[in-house]
């Protein structure tokens, strides 16, 4: 699933190109990946235009003249121009622009969604706020946040309380402040808190820097691989050798997800 990095990866793409554009119409391929919060039907985005993309956490924001939209890539979701030919499988739907432009959705499991909202009124999660993002959250919110019996990998997953960080870079960033993924959150000092949330910016930067992480699907929205995952420490590196002691590498459940760490490094 893409992560923060990810997606400002393709926010800025998107930012640079259809910022100012007009939709001409939106050609929905599979009903369930877009949704209408309001009494609003496809027809309401005919010649409104694009006037800012934004992000929050791990969503899309698309700021219309009348309206907003809110895009979640989930698992699968790419979003790209293919001006030479249009691209016949997993296509969800398809933006026109007025200038003759599209902008196409692909998503192989279905989960991605696109949400029209009434102008303002964005929801970014149905359940309950997004937290803070790694550059806003203040040190002491977050010392605060880790007051907790769960663990501190289960913390950093919680959308709720860190937007944004994923099973990837949570994996990274534990182990660059050199935190075992099962250790009670509660345990960290402010010195080891201040730490780790300073790692999650670290690696959230470099992945931007490096396009963001494909293993499978990610894709930024020029249609290019991510390299991020030339970079990686420990996820999905079960058995490599640690870039700092040499152990290998191991691999266990946490909060329901893989978890990548060094033994040794990590305590």
């Amino acid at each position: 699933m893409p992560e923060l990095p990810e997606v400002e990866v393709i926010r800025r793409f998107l930012n640079r190109n259809i910022v100012q554009e007009k939709i001409d119409s939106l050609d929905i391929l599979y009903d369930r990946s877009v949704e209408f919060e309001g009494d609003f039907n496809a027809s309401v985005l005919c010649g409104q235009r694009i006037c800012f993309v934004d992000r929050k956490g791990k969503y899309l924001h698309l700021g219309l003249d009348r309206n907003d939209l809110v895009i979640h890539l989930r698992m699968t979701g790419q979003l790209y121009f293919e001006p030479e030919r249009e691209p016949k499988d997993h296509i969800r739907w398809v933006m026109n622009f007025q200038s003759g432009r599209k902008l196409y959705f692909r998503d192989v499991r279905k989960f991605g969604r696109l949400v029209v909202h009434p102008k303002g009124a964005p929801k970014f999660c149905k359940n309950a706020e997004i937290g803070f993002e790694p550059w806003e959250m203040p040190l002491a919110l977050w010392f605060d946040e880790l007051k907790t019996e769960r663990a501190i990998k289960a913390v950093l997953l919680d959308q709720h309380i860190l937007a944004g960080v994923g099973n990837i870079y949570a994996d990274e960033a534990l182990y660059q402040s050199g935190i075992h993924p099962e250790r009670k959150a509660s345990s960290l000092d402010q010195h080891e808190a201040n730490n780790l949330l300073m790692a999650v910016r670290v690696v959230m930067e470099k992945g931007i820097r490096f396009g963001g992480t494909t293993f499978r699907d990610y894709l930024g929205g020029d249609g290019k691989k991510g390299s991020m995952q030339d970079h990686l420490s420990v996820y999905q590196k079960t058995g490599s050798k640690c870039r700092k002691c040499s152990g290998p590498i191991s691999r266990i459940k946490v909060a329901g997800r893989s978890s990548h760490f060094c033994p040794r490094c990590q305590k």
